[in-house]
């Protein structure tokens, strides 16, 4: 099984030194495989979980923000690319093992619209809308559930759906995999879990709303009000010990049935929450995007335990669940070379509110991100850290004393540079050869109603 706890940083957790408990992480990382430095190969969901999938990196198979196009009345689909990669794809490996392949997801970027039914014999699309009638009445009652707090990203009714599936199971084998929103935008736990007075919700719910907001603010065409960092930060860590109690929920439901079962808990990457002046997750190539939970642990499985502490890549999950579906017991190791992460610019992502767009060429150019308007790739060797951004220059960090990437060590030490400039080379000739598909259906009606309320469209 795969749960993959979108938008979740590393650090969301206690095991990672996260400030808020985390029990149910907590006793997966103590019984399981837990890695202190597992790294994303992009900072947002579509490309991550296709790595995810296939085990390659974004312009390996092209299924990103190059992959659809912005209309006027939201994103086209990436479907089509989908469909024509050719490469090695989880479900489908599975299928092809005899495994029965089930799926729930809260994302509409991991739904059947977007293609990511591919290989499952069953996908559940469960955003929170899928559970209220549609039209005006349906809009009515979500609004009166996120004010009483009682309304969550569909984290709960995937956990009944996977309950009723464990109840059901037949004999044979199954690949379930979970997309979890519960730490997405907008931050908004359900009140058990809310860090504040009741009566805050209507003020902090609309705080991380929005695609104007958080692309203003890290474009530099505006600036957050007061306070706002430190409310964000404690509404997504309740988020998180949220998530973790719906993970909870599913770990008691594997060991309910008795059934032999390996769970991969990972996020598909992180959040910006101020760090570097950056919010969401978009314009960054940043460690709070990049550094992401990853667990192993088996149900009556015998996996190697403790903390593997060399850095991995989440493009190694394809092959080493494999390998364990096939006999083999050997944990995730280190990359044999660098490690890579990509990003295809804001535009391509998640395109640039007219307000925004119609005031760029009066922004202070030092504010703003070169990762705004221009690709880039992140490439890790040991604990260095270098990043490129085309027409945008480049960065080297000492990860291992500079966690929070402050100090640029190019200026001081440029012959560290050399020693990534193959990969450097090799992206480039990737992102020259991208796969492409173009003439998705374009996002409509609940779609892009859930786009809309994460934040992707206005």
């Amino acid at each position: 099984m795969v749960l993959l706890l979108d938008t979740a940083r590393a650090d969301a957790f206690a095991p990672w030194g996260g400030s808020v408990p985390t029990p149910a992480m907590a006793e997966l990382c103590g019984q399981g495989t837990a890695y202190r430095h597992a790294v994303a190969p992009a900072p947002w969901t579509l490309a991550s979980t296709a790595s995810i999938f296939s085990g390659v990196l974004p312009t390996e198979h092209g299924i990103s923000g190059d992959s659809f196009s912005w209309t006027p009345g939201g994103p086209t689909s990436p479907a089509r690319t989908i469909e024509q990669f050719g490469g090695a794809w989880l479900p489908d490996a599975l299928s092809s093992r005899g495994y029965a392949t089930w799926a729930a997801s809260c994302n509409s970027w991991i739904s059947p619209w977007a293609g990511f039914d591919r290989g499952f014999d069953r996908f559940a699309y469960l955003h929170d809308k899928a559970r209220l009638p549609s039209g005006r009445g349906g809009r009515w009652l979500r609004a009166a559930a996120r004010a009483a707090g009682v309304l969550d990203r569909g984290g709960r009714q995937c956990l009944r759906e996977f309950h009723d599936l464990m109840r059901d199971l037949p004999d044979e084998p199954l690949f379930a995999f979970v997309n979890l929103m519960e730490v997405h935008s907008p931050y908004d736990p359900p009140w058990r879990f809310y860090p504040f007075a009741p009566w805050r919700r209507r003020r902090t719910r609309p705080l991380t709303t929005g695609t104007t907001r958080h692309v203003a603010f890290n474009a530099g065409a505006m600036t957050p009000p007061d306070g706002y960092v430190p409310t964000i930060r404690t509404l997504y860590r309740a988020a998180a010990r949220y998530e973790d109690w719906l993970l909870g929920g599913f770990i008691r439901a594997i060991r309910s049935t008795g059934r032999p079962t390996v769970v991969v808990a990972v996020a598909d990457h992180g959040e910006n929450l101020g760090e570097h002046g950056m919010y969401n997750h978009n314009s960054s190539l940043h460690e709070p995007l990049l550094h992401v939970p990853l667990v192993v642990w088996g149900n009556r499985v015998d996996l190697a335990g403790g903390w593997e502490e060399e850095p991995v890549a989440l493009t190694g999950l394809l092959q080493w669940i494999l390998q364990v579906v096939d006999g083999g017991t050997a944990p995730l190791g280190p990359a044999g070379g660098p490690i890579v992460s990509e990003y295809e610019s804001t535009v391509r992502h998640s395109g640039i509110p007219s307000e925004v767009a119609d005031r760029i060429d009066t922004l202070d150019p030092a504010l703003v991100p070169p990762l705004f308007q221009h690709p880039g790739v992140a490439i890790r060797r040991g604990s260095l850290k270098y990043q490129v951004v085309e027409e945008g220059g480049a960065t080297l960090f000492d990860l291992a004393s500079d966690p929070g990437e402050e100090h640029d060590l190019l200026p001081s030490r440029p012959k560290l540079a050399a020693g990534f400039e193959d990969a450097v080379q090799a992206w480039r000739a990737r992102r020259t050869d991208l796969p492409r598909a173009t003439g998705g259906e374009v996002a409509e009606d609940e779609i892009a109603d859930h786009l809309r309320m994460l934040g992707y469209l206005e």
